[in-house]
């Protein structure tokens, strides 16, 4: 029992939402009453780790120095004028409107010119940790919003294991090859990055192994892609 009590200490130091708390505090006491032998037991433990180890409330400040973000990416990029300049008009914005809702910036372009180390200057200026993850040969939903736990081996989806690795829940997170996303029978992942992208939907983004709702409504997407005419219909 001694993994529970420390699983109860690090929960306490959560300010869950009131229907999360709920469903938490249920998990706990049925992992009270399992036997640490049991396979149910190492399932729920694995979950309940997952859920401590996500930023609910760590939320790091922004350092809203426009001329700082000029010599950052003055200093990181030779050329690129014109994509450095759009990059300072969203963060220009972004300041006065103390708010990220709106279109998300997208870099295409072929390998190596640089869009990637766009998004870690970016995250720099800002003073943001960032996260990446690449969405290349995509084809399962499950993969963006996760397998449900009734699933052997389930596991989160990769926005909610990004997030846990950025450590906050406002990070700079790039998508990257979004053009590259595809669909079968195990349903289309671009639906599932919809509800991610947009801000009307994503304050309450249900990952299904999580099962209970996350905010993503801070975070600051950034899309790549190789060519701007393969977007997918749905995210442009």
């Amino acid at each position: 029992m001694k993994e529970v009590e420390i699983l109860k200490k690090k929960l306490s130091d959560f300010d869950f939402p009131e229907q999360t708390k709920i469903k938490i505090e249920r998990d706990l006491q049925r992992l009270e009453r399992l036997k640490p032998g049991a396979s149910e037991y190492d399932i729920l433990r694995t979950y309940l780790e997952l859920v401590c180890d996500l930023p609910w409330n760590k939320v790091t400040e922004d350092l809203a120095d426009i001329k700082r973000c000029e010599e950052i990416l003055e200093k990181e990029h030779t050329g690129l004028d014109k994509v450095k300049r759009r990059i300072i008009e969203y963060l220009s914005v972004k300041k006065l409107t103390k708010e990220i809702k709106g279109p998300i910036l997208c870099f295409h372009g072929p390998p190596g010119v640089g869009k990637t180390s766009l998004g870690k200057s970016i995250a720099k200026a800002l003073g943001r940790s960032f996260v990446r993850i690449s969405l290349g040969g995509v084809r399962d939903e499950s993969v963006i919003r996760g397998h449900r736990r009734t699933y052997v081996g389930a596991i989160a989806g990769r926005i909610i294991d990004g997030i846990r690795r950025a450590g906050t829940k406002n990070p700079v997170f790039l998508l990257d090859e979004i053009d590259k996303l595809g669909s079968d029978y195990k349903g289309d992942p671009s639906a599932a990055l919809l509800e991610v992208l947009d801000p009307e939907q994503n304050n309450s983004f249900e990952d299904h192994y999580l099962g209970v709702p996350f905010d993503l409504s801070q975070v600051l997407f950034i899309a790549t892609g190789k060519k701007k005419k393969k977007k997918k219909k749905k995210l442009c």
